[in-house]
């Protein structure tokens, strides 16, 4: 159901936002139910510890589903199906959110026609997103978010990987919740064809897993068994695809650079250059975005030549933009640029290193946001990174701010807090030099009161913290 446009975009274009009160009705509706839910024991523990983050993409997410602008496409990384089906969500816990939304709604919105027919849609919407009929299976037994525990399911996508077809048989046996989720069952028949595990594709095949359903293949990406098939060039794994029907599909002909089947497409339905994937729901992900992340240019050409031809905007285009610059690809970006997408919005990103892309952006009014965004990916020691002088340096000349905070997590480590508090923190001595050299105050405190020498006592033991410490203490007045 969230695949089709009226359940996660019902009002678009309706003036409903306007008509109800907007951003003040939105955020009062949300703050309504969240202060609800914080209070129910039986649906709080489905939610995140800390529920300021959720509360505000929540507020961006039904500001977009009301009609308002798309605050929540635009930056999303996960499709609402995906984002909740780990969570065991039975009709009757979707009952009880609904009971605590229609009573914030009662209170936000006086309208009484609109309440009815908002409280209609968004019915539809919240028992699109049940997955357990009453007991949780065991992949669904502990609510853990987006993140996979159940041992089985992990395993499981180990073995189709390496293609052991009798362990993962005698898996299956003992531990048939695995393919209750159909995300979880379309990312093995995605691995076993990338891999080329035949026998593994024509278990799961015959085990009734849907040859159509995609899966993840990068962010917001989704490709089908027959288009990893395709990538791969395993001929027997899309003989066997194509024998339980699998579909050629725009988006497919797009991420492979299909020119032939893709320009077959466009002549039969031309409106297909900008057709939302279904496999992301409310996300505005279209074959333009799947020609980008195949790194296709002749594809995203002949799907642009079709968005111009048809007169239409092009639609997510800062997305488009984002990606083609994390490509690296001047061609993409000068295409996307030349086709209406808007750079204003591009945010962090190593663009700002590569001279050609830093200069094409910075001219179309590209630059670093000051949402603190560019901290996460430059100041701290998570995911592998590194000390990377060069990469702060080349953000903060295209504007980022010493003082700009990142607004993260919870407790003693949440709140809002400086680059130079993360950099502390990863012991990045070279990063911490730049942020100083721009200004950056070592004495700034976070939202809890703490300065950079105090997140530096929570660093791991293989920091340097003298070193640190002798950078971040002010010299001595004589």
């Amino acid at each position: 159901m969230l695949g089709h446009s009226e359940v996660h975009r019902p009002f678009a274009g309706s003036g409903l936002f306007t008509r109800i009160g907007g951003h003040e009705t939105v955020d009062s509706l949300i703050d309504g139910l969240y202060a609800r839910i914080e209070s129910d024991r039986v649906l709080r523990p489905l939610f995140g510890r800390d529920l300021s983050n959720e509360r505000a993409a929540q507020k961006r997410f039904f500001t977009e589903w009301l009609g308002g602008e798309p605050a929540y496409s635009e930056n999303a990384y996960l499709p609402i199906k995906h984002r909740h089906d780990l969570i065991p969500i039975t009709r009757a816990l979707a009952g009880k959110w609904l009971a605590h939304f229609r009573e914030a709604l009662e209170q936000a919105v006086s309208n009484a026609s609109a309440r009815a027919l908002i409280l209609e849609k968004v019915q539809v919407f919240a028992l699109a997103l049940v997955n357990e009929r009453g007991e949780p299976s065991g992949l669904r037994a502990k609510s853990h978010g987006t993140c996979l525990r159940y041992e089985p399911a992990s395993e499981a996508l180990a073995l189709a990987r390496r293609g052991d077809l009798a362990a993962l048989r005698q898996l299956l046996r003992h531990a048939p919740d695995v393919l209750a989720s159909e995300p979880l069952s379309a990312s093995l028949l995605q691995l076993a064809t990338l891999n080329g595990r035949n026998a593994i594709v024509a278990l799961l095949l015959d085990r009734g897993v849907d040859v159509n359903k995609p899966a993840p293949i990068e962010t917001l990406i989704f490709i089908t068994g027959l288009c990893a098939a395709r990538s791969k060039r395993r001929k027997e794994s899309e003989a066997l695809l194509l024998k339980a029907g699998a579909k050629e599909d725009v988006f497919t002909h797009a991420f492979l650079g299909d020119i032939p089947r893709l320009e077959a497409e466009l002549k039969r339905s031309p409106e297909s250059a900008q057709a939302f994937d279904p496999a992301v729901d409310a996300l505005e992900i279209t074959p333009v975005h799947h020609a980008v992340a195949g790194n296709r240019e002749e594809a995203l050409r002949a799907l642009l030549a079709r968005v111009a031809r048809a007169k239409k905007p092009l639609l997510a285009g800062a997305r488009a933009l984002r990606e083609a610059a994390a490509h690296e690809n001047v061609a993409m970006v000068s295409m996307l640029l030349e086709s209406g997408a808007n750079a204003e919005s591009i945010g962090a990103g190593r663009w700002v290193l590569h001279p050609e892309l830093a200069k094409i952006i910075s001219k179309a009014g590209g630059s670093v946001e000051r949402s603190g965004r560019w901290i996460g990916l430059s100041c701290t020691g998570n995911q592998g990174r590194k000390d990377d002088p060069d990469y702060v340096s080349a953000l903060l000349r295209h504007g980022a701010r010493v003082d700009d905070e990142r607004q993260v997590g919870q407790g003693s480590d949440g709140g809002r807090a400086t680059a130079l508090h993360y950099a502390a923190k990863a012991g990045f001595l070279k990063t911490i030099s730049v942020l100083l050299e721009h200004g950056a105050d070592p004495t700034a405190a976070d939202e809890n009161g703490f300065t950079p020498l105090d997140w530096l006592e929570r660093a791991a033991k293989s920091i340097d913290r003298d070193a640190v410490r002798r950078l971040l203490r002010p010299p001595r007045a004589h």
